[in-house]
């Protein structure tokens, strides 16, 4: 116990020079910056200074950094796959709506045949003046409307 105090203000504070190790002939394990006498073991202490990158911390980093890559990759291929989804589901659209039968349009013309069948039955039977007019402005109207939606 009274060998760790020292040991731990060894490893806080910042050493720059060599730092030895040896066990004495009772098992007691002592650390040292002299070399002693017989059996002696070198030991190597990081700096633990804030900012220092040791090799563990760089082996680290790196790790970190290549994962953080990795996950960039991915997500752009998602983003990338989702888009071309998104182009397929459009052009299927687009293909649908362009192969149905515009029924705005078919409404339009048949009302416009209407009125020039009505105003037709109309004349073979006599009409007035008011009613001429009125089929007139039918017809026209219905024309109007069948060139706005039948672009």
């Amino acid at each position: 116990m009274r060998l760790l105090i020292p040991l731990f203000l060894v490893l806080a504070l910042p050493v720059y020079g060599q730092v030895y190790k040896w066990t004495d002939e009772n098992g007691v394990t002592h650390f040292g910056n002299q070399p002693p006498p017989g059996q002696q073991e070198e030991v190597r202490i990081r700096d633990s200074q804030p900012g220092s990158m040791s090799a563990d911390s760089t082996a680290e980093s790196d790790i970190i950094r290549q994962s953080r890559e990795l996950e960039r990759r991915k997500a752009k291929k998602s983003v990338r796959e989702a888009e071309q989804r998104y182009r397929e589901r459009v052009a299927e659209i687009r293909d649908d709506l362009e192969d149905r039968p515009d029924y705005i349009c078919q409404g339009a013309e048949n009302r416009l045949k209407s009125a020039q069948d009505r105003w037709h039955d109309q004349k073979l039977q006599g009409y007035s003046i008011a009613d001429e007019r009125y089929y007139e402005q039918l017809i026209k109207d219905r024309q109007r409307h069948r060139d706005n939606v039948c672009r």
